[in-house]
């Protein structure tokens, strides 16, 4: 079986709409498993990316540079986009000059794949105008962080009808693990998904960090801790893959000084639009003022600033990182 075959992607002209830290291994990665004779077509405002990419990337033949959004919806017939934030998707999409929807012709049905971690209310809203213009769309967020994107390795959530689920899906097997592609619900419902168990991460690891800063004002050993913890009720995964005491595990981000990783950052965006969601719907949270308040107070400690969120055991703990060690 050829590997055009195993990836079962057709080959017609793709798009790829923000090489950045995530962005980048994934349009590699879809470029290696789609057919060799298709095309890929990218765009990025940072220039040094362009140039990396174009650079790192085989066949070289078969990767071109779009300068606007527009330009890509105007040669390609499926598109991915991986962008920071909800302001960026509905700019890229909707600007009347240079938007996707503004090249976009009537002429085909385009697919969109929207991988940013945005709001549901402007994925919702940009699902609808790309609808209306006779085009397709799917939100598609993504769990694994730089790795999985780099290992191929991510976990795809996936919201749109089957049938849409079922066109993606080789695509994001292709930039994912292929028993990690979930079909969450209806359009949105990727998103919500990948926005509550985001906010159920920081929940657990908010706890975790109060529990081994108690063990740790009490004089526990946190090895022993996180042992008894672990084949315990209070076991979790950031108890037991991603826990805050360095040396407990070792492939934490604790043993990288939280270098990296999902930032305290972005973290605390995706918590609020989790929030959001839970207000839109009526959910009651009896959490959320300490969340945020918590999250807020993080993000402007330079302990926690821009490193991976689980240094908020750091700030929880009122600890410097050289005193964060077995």
């Amino acid at each position: 079986m050829s590997e055009d075959q195993e990836w079962n992607l057709p080959n017609v002209t793709y798009g790829f709409i923000g090489i950045g830290v995530m962005g980048f291994p994934m349009a590699q990665n879809l470029r290696k498993r789609i057919p060799k004779s298709a095309q890929l077509v990218i765009c990025e405002v940072v220039e040094a990316q362009v140039k990396k990419f174009l650079s790192e990337t085989e066949p070289k033949d078969r990767v071109s540079v779009a300068s606007t959004p527009k330009e890509i919806a105007e040669q390609c017939d499926i598109i991915i986009t991986m962008l920071p934030k909800g302001p960026h998707v509905q700019e890229v999409f909707t600007n009347k000059s240079t938007g996707l929807l503004a090249g976009a012709p009537s002429s085909k049905s385009i697919l969109f794949m929207e991988c940013s971690t945005i709001d549901t209310l402007t994925s919702n809203k940009v699902n609808d105008l790309v609808t209306e213009a006779g085009h397709r769309f799917v939100d598609a967020p993504v769990s694994g962080g730089y790795n999985g994107a780099v290992a191929g390795t991510l976990t795809f959530m996936i919201g749109g009808s089957e049938e849409l689920f079922n066109e993606v899906r080789p695509l994001a097997e292709a930039m994912g693990k292929k028993e990690n592609i979930y079909h969450c619900g209806k359009q949105g419902a990727g998103l919500a998904t990948k926005q509550i168990n985001n906010y159920l991460g920081f929940v657990s690891m908010l706890g975790v960090s109060e529990a081994f800063n108690m063990g740790r004002l009490y004089g526990l050993n946190p090895k022993t801790l996180a042992s008894v913890v672990n084949v315990s009720t209070g076991r979790c995964y950031n108890s037991s893959s991603e826990n805050p005491v360095k040396g407990v595990t070792p492939t934490a981000s604790a043993s990288k000084d939280f270098e990296g990783g999902f930032s305290t950052e972005l973290c605390q965006g995706v918590v609020e639009m989790a929030l959001q969601l839970g207000e839109q719907v009526g959910a009651k949270s009896v959490l959320r003022d300490v969340v945020l308040k918590t999250l807020a107070e993080a993000s402007e400690d330079p302990r926690c600033k821009g490193k991976d969120y689980r240094s908020i055991y750091l700030h929880l703990a009122d600890i410097e990182q050289n005193e964060n060690h077995v």
